[in-house]
C-alpha cells in the first residue's frame, strides 16, 4: 500500500533512487517558453534541481512535497536563504531572491489554483492505480483553463511492481484527455544494460505536452 508514511520513510531510509542530480534534460528541451512571471507548479518535487532551473527562467515556481527531510535537505544543499510560514496544514518555504516556493504536506490539501503551468517528471507515476485518477483530478483543478502541462511517463514490462508505477500511453491520455500530446519517447532499456538487468525489454519513457495555441 503506498502511504503517505511509504514516501516518509523512503526519504528517512535514504531510498530515493527517483531522485536525479542536475537538471533533467528533457525539462531544458521540452519545456516551451512562456511569459516571464508565470505561475509554475511542481506537484510531489522532492528535492528537484529542477525547480531551480525553472525560477531561473523568471517563473514564479511553487514545489508541493510531503517530505520535510526532502524540503530541508533541497534548501540546504542549494544553500537558500527562505522564510516559513504555517497555512493550515501546510508549511510554506519562500526562498529568498529566487521567484520559489516549496509548499510542505500533502499534495491533496494543497488548493491554490490558477497556475500557468505545471511540470510533472516523476508525480503520477509515483501515484498507484487506484490514486491516479484523483491526483491528476486534483492537478488539473490547479490550473488555469489555458495552463501548459510538461509531463513525464514511464511504461515498462517485466514483473516489477512500482512505484515508479507503469503507465500505459492510452492511460495517459484517458487521465490528463484529448488535449495532451506525446512529443518525444525512449526505450531506455536498449541505452542502460541495467534496465535489461532487471528484467526489462521495455523501459520506455515518454514526454507529453498540454499546450494550448
Amino acid at each position: 500500500m503506498i502511504t503517505n508514511e511509504f514516501w516518509l520513510d523512503r526519504w528517512k531510509t535514504g531510498r530515493i533512487g527517483f531522485h536525479q542530480e542536475g537538471v533533467n534534460p528533457k525539462l531544458i528541451e521540452f519545456w516551451p517558453v512562456l511569459p516571464k512571471g508565470s505561475r509554475v507548479l511542481v506537484p510531489l518535487c522532492g528535492k528537484s534541481n529542477d525547480m531551480i532551473w525553472l525560477a531561473e527562467q523568471g517563473y514564479e515556481v511553487t514545489g508541493v512535497e510531503l517530505s520535510s527531510l526532502a524540503v530541508i535537505q533541497f534548501l540546504g544543499d542549494n544553500d537558500l536563504a527562505f522564510s516559513t510560514h504555517q497555512d493550515g496544514n501546510l508549511k510554506v518555504h519562500t526562498v529568498d531572491g529566487l521567484p520559489l516556493r516549496i509548499v510542505e504536506g500533502d499534495y491533496f490539501e494543497f488548493n491554490e489554483n490558477n497556475f500557468d503551468a505545471c511540470y510533472d517528471r516523476a508525480a503520477m507515476v509515483a501515484m498507484p492505480d487506484s490514486k491516479r485518477s484523483d491526483y491528476v483530478t486534483h492537478t488539473l483543478e490547479r490550473l488555469s483553463p489555458s495552463a501548459t502541462v510538461l509531463l513525464v511517463s514511464l511504461e515498462y514490462d517485466g514483473d516489477k511492481q512500482g512505484p515508479p508505477f507503469s503507465v500505459t500511453e492510452q492511460s495517459v491520455v484517458d487521465l490528463w484527455g484529448s488535449e495532451i500530446q506525446k512529443i518525444a519517447s525512449e526505450n531506455l532499456a536498449q541505452t542502460n544494460p541495467s534496465y535489461k538487468e532487471q528484467g526489462h525489454s521495455i523501459f520506455k519513457e515518454s514526454v507529453w505536452r498540454i499546450h494550448p495555441e
